[in-house]
């Protein structure tokens, strides 16, 4: 299989690189971490998994062209991509900045159009394949100091449900993983306060990831929706 994942320097992408060590998969991770990109990738590189790496910056359009260049560069069928980049601004709106909302909407949903845009066509004509997408509880549920980032989940909600209609009979399939807060560095930054028992383990995490990619012929998992247990 030929594995796209974004954002797989730390976190939930890396973790997901390594569940799908030893399966004989060629993987293609991005993120902005060079230094952690090469540590995953020599990491897949000794265990019968095929790993490449991009460095590149999402949140522009020029840096989502030269990602998605090198992965052309890289393979020419696509089995599984896995957009995962994403990247939070809290805080009351009349505090946010025109800044805060542009690197949010342009990393968490500009990107994963620009993404989807050149890889679909390629996906439908495959005739088979999958795409999941790291969404948030914040794309289903609102809560203070989330606007712009609820909203941006809110919107790539709503470009999954579109898409998913237009993927009918075509062979693909489409989920989204909605997790609440999780137990990476990313919430920690976000939100120190949270005691790590509110907190997903980023393993249950890839539990859900892999309970979509390996679902059966029959089946197209709309989205998968964790919570903390507490």
């Amino acid at each position: 299989m030929n594995i796209i994942i974004t954002g797989a320097s730390s976190g939930v992408g890396e973790h997901l690189a390594y569940r799908l060590i030893n399966q004989s998969h060629r993987v293609i991770i991005t993120g902005r971490s060079e230094d952690r990109l090469k540590k995953v990738t020599e990491k897949l590189n000794q265990n019968n998994t095929e790993g490449h790496y991009i460095v590149g910056e999402l949140d522009t359009i020029e840096g989502a062209q030269h990602v998605i260049a090198k992965i052309r560069e890289l393979v020419s069928t696509v089995d599984l991509l896995v957009l995962n980049a994403g990247v939070g601004a809290f805080g009351m709106i009349e505090d946010l900045s025109l800044q805060d909302y542009e690197s949010v909407f342009n990393t968490n949903v500009r990107h994963v159009f620009m993404i989807l845009n050149e890889f679909v066509p390629l996906m439908k004509e495959q005739k088979k394949g999958q795409i999941i997408i790291t969404s948030s509880n914040l794309g289903i549920n609102t809560i203070a100091r989330g606007s712009v980032y609820c909203a941006s989940k809110f919107a790539v909600q709503g470009m999954v449900g579109s898409l998913r209609q237009e993927l009918r009979g075509t062979g693909v399939k489409l989920a989204t993983i909605n997790p609440g807060q999780i137990d990476t560095p990313w919430f920690g930054d976000h939100d120190p306060n949270t005691k790590r028992t509110d907190r997903l383990d980023v393993e249950e995490v890839v539990d859900a990831f892999m309970t979509v990619i390996n679902q059966g012929t029959y089946s197209n998992i709309d989205k998968i929706h964790l919570l903390p247990n507490y």
